[in-house]
């Protein structure tokens, strides 16, 4: 390698000039690569290299160049590898993914040329918004993020390094993933694959999987992982894990559990919490099968969040003590949709015990509450519980009476009347005639 400053000859695995001691692979204002890229200005620094702003003499455009550090292709065959990977990033063609170009070697600099995208990306867009990113923004860039993930998937690529600062949006609005083209090709095992050598854990230890943290083989679902931290960070203006050392906060995301309770994860919205709880599973095989599943489950929290719908009209007065296993004074409720269920409105309340169990059988909560609307495969009850999230799954059994089932919690929320309420899907069976009441006066639908 020529040092661009004293022109002196260097080994290509050189960091730094022999004679002048300079930073082999820093670049200057001006300085030209491959006789065609001329260096504007520095972009950032990664793991992999540095990232300058360029201008391509040849198509009259400006570029993103990233040079290598030379370790990265210090060999044939890691030189190889490398080629095939951005072999494939450059067939992912995807508004929500930064395009590449061509990958190329002058005096023994390796680097990647890429589309140069104008913008700001997540952690500089929090700053702007006073540390937390608007619901709508998060919504809208999460799916976006995910629509490009897909797209990065379908060739054959696992990104690997999923962060905040590898996701820029534009001017327009528009989303798009980068630094994939030193990504991992999926199904290549943790030492022969990829740009990884033996031993070594590549990644940023705030956004890596439980799995990629031990360095065992990952695949797409690893990606799905660290976009859920994002989100997360996103709606919570923090991520959820982070130790006093890198192996500290890796030993967070293989031990601890999502913190979904408190001041702090109060801030996501309500339908957000269930796609972050299956994203952010420890096991891989809990978590979404593809990254175009979680754009969709993202995409009906969105909806569910603008539309308000775990905010359903309740009464505001008449209610007794949750726990306390008191008739209401009044049953009088508000005006049901019409759409809404229409034929399986219940007009009594109903008594039951809410139980939360140990995977041993062990009871962990329990208390008697009632349920203020049964249908036939849910209700919606009333709770103490202030730990429960959408995806836990409890027991329900009526007072009194034979119905008992395992419910889902679909949601939970709490009333104007400060009262907290949970939407439960049944699980085991659906609820019976007695207990929902059938209007045979109601139009059907």
């Amino acid at each position: 390698m020529i040092c661009p400053s004293c022109k002196s000859s260097n080994d290509d695995k050189a960091e730094a000039c022999f004679t002048c001691g300079r930073a082999l692979g820093a670049l200057t204002q001006g300085s030209l690569i491959a006789n065609r890229y001329e260096v504007v200005s520095p972009l950032g620094r990664g793991g992999m290299g540095m990232v300058y702003k360029a201008h391509d003499r040849m198509l009259e455009e400006d570029v993103a160049i990233k040079v290598l550090r030379a370790e990265l292709a210090n060999t044939p065959e890691m030189a190889q590898r490398f080629r095939h990977e951005i072999k494939l990033a450059r067939k992912v063609s995807h508004r929500n993914a930064c395009r590449y170009h061509e990958y190329g070697e002058d005096q023994g600099m390796r680097y990647i040329s890429m589309e140069f995208v104008e913008g700001l990306d997540l952690r500089q867009l929090a700053r702007e918004q006073g540390g937390l990113v608007a619901i709508d923004d998060a919504f809208d860039i999460a799916i976006q993020a995910a629509d490009g993930l897909q797209a990065i998937h379908d060739v054959g690529l696992v990104h690997r390094d999923l962060k905040t600062s590898n996701i820029m949006r534009d001017a327009r609005g528009v989303v798009r993933l980068m630094d994939f083209g030193i990504a991992k090709t999926a199904g290549a095992d943790r030492t022969g694959g990829g740009l990884t050598t033996t031993g070594q854990i590549m990644g940023t230890p705030e956004y890596m999987s439980p799995e990629q943290c031990i360095g065992e083989k990952i695949d797409h679902r690893s990606d799905i992982y660290s976009l859920g931290i994002m989100i997360y960070e996103m709606f919570t203006g923090q991520v959820p894990f982070r130790g006093e050392t890198p192996v500290a906060t890796l030993f967070k995301h293989i031990q601890d559990q999502v913190p979904f309770d408190g001041p702090v994860a109060g801030r996501i919205p309500l339908p957000a919490v269930s796609v972050l709880r299956r994203a952010l599973a420890k096991d891989r095989a809990d978590r979404f099968d593809s990254a175009a599943a979680m754009a969709d489950a993202l995409r009906e929290a969105q909806l569910m969040t603008a539309s308000g719908a775990l905010e359903d009209t309740l009464p505001t007065s008449g209610m007794p003590v949750v726990g306390g296993g008191a008739t209401p004074t009044s049953t009088t409720s508000a005006p049901t949709p019409v759409d809404r269920r229409r034929v399986t409105r219940l007009d009594i309340f109903v008594n039951f015990v809410l139980r939360r169990e140990g995977t041993l059988g062990t009871v962990l909560q329990e208390e008697r509450t009632i349920a203020e609307n049964v249908g036939r495969g849910g209700a919606r009850v009333m709770t103490t519980f202030a730990s429960l999230t959408p995806g836990d799954v409890v027991y329900l059994e009526e007072v009194g009476g034979p119905f008992r089932t395992r419910a889902e919690v679909r949601g939970t929320y709490v009333g104007r009347d400060n009262i907290r309420r949970l939407n439960l899907h049944f699980l085991d069976s659906q609820a019976p005639d007695y207990l929902v009441h059938i209007d045979e006066t109601a139009p059907k639908s």
